[in-house]
């Protein structure tokens, strides 16, 4: 059927800057989601294209109104075009090898509008769509999962602490992890953690690379550590491993001192409380970093009986979310191996 321009399928915009501030809609960036706002610029069934940067060229796709910064692309399918076959054939494309400019890589509107694809029927792109759409939904299901666990954690966390007299300093409860290793002990088949793996205030970590490309000594982890990222800790960046592996340098490696206690360590770390602490503390202005010593000393609320039934909470849940997110690799390599038939 021969090929067709991207121009007669996708419309593009540019999105806007400084979205008003507010919970109402979720505000996507150049690499995905970044926040929220009280404002919408984008309809429902939209694709958002990181516009500028290194990672410029992912994709993602969002089912409801949603707010788009100038640091992405707001791409829309014309009528007639299944408007989430539109999200996969961007995917598809790997937009990223398009960009333009050394210093501050860029995707242009005119760049995407030249390029081309196969030209492919509605009904194909329905089943293609329905294939691919399935187990995309499924993997959002497993992210629902992992942040209503997150969201259950906090507030019984609150209500534990609330009830609790004592306190004691957090270095009590857990202690750095200080094993570093060069690059050349590294294997490249390792799992690798940097804070751009971390997602912003879930203590769930899902997500992981392998250490092929690492250059630099790094810090050795182990399934059950609990991450802190301490450079600039107010992007609230901690979690629990659920693999072992490596992580960067910016990143405090904490192990409970008593398994038992794992649960009130996670939750306190990852509490406002102590990620408040660690940003007001941090050195630099630009680029503040926390310490441990700062952390150690801090004091968290507790209770000895409270922390073990805690733990014995937190520690189900934790693994159900460890198996969603084993399923979630799964699917999305099936997807991704699928998604070049689908949509050749």
């Amino acid at each position: 059927m021969g090929d067709v321009r991207l121009a007669e399928l996708v419309d593009f915009a540019n999105g806007s800057s400084h979205p008003t501030e507010g919970a109402g809609f979720t505000t996507y960036g150049a690499n995905g989601v970044i926040g929220t706002s009280a404002a919408c610029n984008a309809a429902p069934h939209t694709t958002i294209v990181g516009r500028v940067g290194s990672n410029c060229g992912a994709v993602h796709y969002s089912e409801d109104r949603c707010w788009v910064t100038d640091n992405a692309i707001i791409a829309s399918a014309k009528p007639g075009v299944n408007p989430r076959y539109v999200y996969y054939l961007l995917k598809r494309l790997d937009l990223n090898r398009y960009r333009i400019g050394s210093g501050q890589p860029l995707l242009t509107q005119g760049l995407l509008n030249r390029l081309t694809a196969r030209r492919m029927t509605r009904p194909e792109q329905d089943s293609a769509v329905a294939v691919l759409g399935a187990l995309d939904d499924k993997i959002a299901v497993n992210a629902r999962i992992a942040a209503l666990a997150d969201a259950l954690v906090r507030v019984r966390y609150r209500e534990a602490a609330a009830a609790v007299t004592a306190s004691v300093p957090l270095g009590r409860v857990g202690f750095p992890v200080r094993s570093s290793v060069p690059a050349g002990r590294i294997g490249r088949d390792e799992n690798y953690i940097a804070l751009e793996h971390m997602p912003r205030r879930r203590m769930w970590l899902s997500t992981w690379a392998d250490s092929s490309a690492v250059g630099s000594a790094k810090r050795r982890f182990d399934a059950g550590d609990v991450l802190f990222g301490k450079l600039r800790p107010y992007f609230h960046k901690v979690g629990l491993a659920f693999v072992d592996g490596v992580a960067s340098t910016d990143i405090l490696v904490v192990r409970p001192r008593d398994a038992a206690h794992r649960g009130w360590l996670l939750a306190a770390l990852a509490s406002d409380e102590v990620v408040a602490h660690a940003s007001a503390v941090g050195d630099g202005t630009r680029m503040p970093r926390a310490k441990w010593a700062d952390l150690a000393g801090y004091e968290i609320p507790w209770d000895e009986r409270q922390a073990r039934a805690f733990g014995e909470f937190v520690t189900p849940l934790a693994r159900r979310v460890a198996a969603a997110a084993t399923e979630t690799r799964t699917l999305a390599a099936l997807r991704d191996r699928l998604l070049p038939d689908l949509i050749p």
